[in-house]
């Protein structure tokens, strides 16, 4: 039956880039654009730099080498041995080079485990017909594969992967490191 749905949904073949705008352009492989329904300040693929994220609020997180991430401007970071850290409830992003590590920076990683967010108009605790079903009408001229490991629904839509689970959201993207550098 599984297997049916999966294949069933990899007939959708393409998906998403439509969906929305931002600067992100067609035009660049690499780049996914952002969806009207959703309620992230800054969304997966998207170029920003940390001033960026800084003018709109957000607040950087030390402790990242080779990466920066940063808390949403709707929440208020804690103090935890002196540094600042996300609170309980929370969404971050990780700036990186993208798709390698000296590309321009963009968003790389974006947790989310505030229910009140939404992507592509789900929020944390979606269900598996959920998601599939409502990314499945979202099709146009993307890939589009679902996996379900142990604990979370994947659907990766171009190279993003979007990690559904009961408690968060997790979105990424594969960033390559092709001069070797050491941090």
């Amino acid at each position: 039956m599984r297997f049916n749905r999966l294949l069933s949904f990899t007939l959708f073949i393409p998906l998403l880039l439509g969906c929305g705008s931002n600067s992100n352009t067609k035009s660049d492989p690499y780049l996914l654009n952002k969806p009207k329904d959703t309620n992230l300040e800054f969304w997966i693929t998207e170029r920003v730099t940390s001033e960026d994220l800084l003018k709109k609020g957000c607040t950087y997180l030390p402790g990242w080498m080779g990466a920066e991430e940063y808390l949403d401007s709707r929440y208020t970071a804690i103090e935890v041995e002196g540094m600042a850290a996300a609170p309980e409830i929370h969404v971050t992003y990780l700036l990186t080079g993208y798709p390698d590590l000296l590309d321009d920076p963009a968003i790389t990683h974006i947790e989310i485990n505030d229910p009140s967010v939404t992507v592509y108009g789900l929020s944390i605790g979606a269900t598996e017909n959920q998601v599939t079903s409502r990314l499945s009408k979202l099709a146009d001229s993307y890939s589009f594969v679902t996996t379900i490991d142990e604990c979370y629904l994947r659907v990766t839509i171009k190279n993003c992967s979007f990690h559904f689970m009961s408690d968060k959201i997790i979105i990424d993207v594969p960033v390559t490191n092709n001069d070797n550098i050491i941090y």
